[in-house]
């Protein structure tokens, strides 16, 4: 059965979202907040943003519902907001924890900020988490790492990731993992994806992308989402391992389920093939890292 096409009244708009670089604005519908992200044209930007919020529910992940939605014949996505406004729920995006925690980190470094790596993000969990929580925290985030390793999600800079805190008692939380439409090849032609697959060389397309989050802050750019959970899984074994063991038990045929599930009109049958070829390999990749 495909997936529904959401279809939102822009009438219904309440404010524009500030962060990210796609025209986005949040509307209500019944109690609930959501946020409309229009997809860039000639991309695959909506479809690439469900398929991975689908994948982290089959591996255990915590991310934002998706939709895929229209607002006045423009493509898109829409997600409920995964904050209670009622109880205080506020976003503290990750620039602003480095920021605050990391000396010399510059929290308006959008591009290019190599101070953007696992042990600062470590850092700044130990200082901003109870110790009791800490563990935990991690163990999410590094879920989020796998999920991008598998999808190829080249955009985890420090806006896509967070911390909820409950002004109402003080609580403390990972943010739900949002914002995976960078992923999956999106932005290909489908010749591209013809070439790519007629060469049997999807695997090397998947090894070529960098990420927002360094290895280290000496690096020029960022960390290959594959490669840098083949780094992490070592160095960061106790956080990496649980979600490593979860995606190993991915069954192909599940994920070949999801993307038949997409609308026609939204993805090409050259991008299902692309697809599926980048998450069978990047799968074999994550079970040679397994422990």
């Amino acid at each position: 059965m495909s997936y529904p096409i959401i279809d939102v009244d822009p009438a219904l708009a309440k404010d524009l979202e500030q962060l990210g670089s796609k025209p986005k604005f949040w509307y209500v519908e019944g109690d609930r907040r959501w946020l409309f992200k229009e997809a860039r044209a000639n991309t695959g930007e909506d479809w690439a943003e469900k398929v991975a919020a689908e994948l982290a529910k089959l591996i255990g992940v915590n991310a934002a519902e998706v939709d895929l939605a229209v607002c006045q014949h423009r493509r898109g996505t829409a997600s409920p907001s995964f904050l209670d406004h009622r109880a205080g729920d506020v976003l503290i995006h990750g620039n602003e924890l480095l920021g605050g925690l990391v000396v010399g980190y510059e929290r308006d470094k959008r591009f290019h900020q190599s101070d953007h790596t696992l042990e600062n993000i470590r850092g700044a969990m130990i200082r901003a988490l109870p110790p009791q929580g800490v563990a935990e925290a991690l163990c999410t985030l590094a879920s989020y790492a796998v999920l991008d390793a598998l999808v190829g999600n080249t955009d985890r800079h420090h806006e896509n990731w967070g911390l909820i805190v409950r002004t109402s008692d003080g609580d403390l939380r990972v943010a739900p993992s949002f914002d995976h439409a960078s992923s999956l090849g999106r932005e290909l032609t489908d010749d591209a994806r013809r070439r790519w697959l007629a060469a049997g060389q999807v695997g090397q397309y998947a090894e070529m992308g960098h990420g927002g989050i360094y290895w280290s802050a000496n690096d020029r750019r960022g960390a290959n989402p594959i490669d840098l959970v083949r780094l992490a899984a070592t160095r960061y074994h106790d956080y990496f391992a649980p979600a490593l063991r979860r995606a190993a038990d991915l069954d192909l045929r599940a994920v070949r389920a999801i993307l038949a599930n997409v609308p026609a009109e939204r993805i090409s049958e050259p991008a299902i093939d692309f697809a599926h070829h980048f998450i069978e390999y990047a799968l074999t990749e994550l079970k040679s890292v397994t422990p």
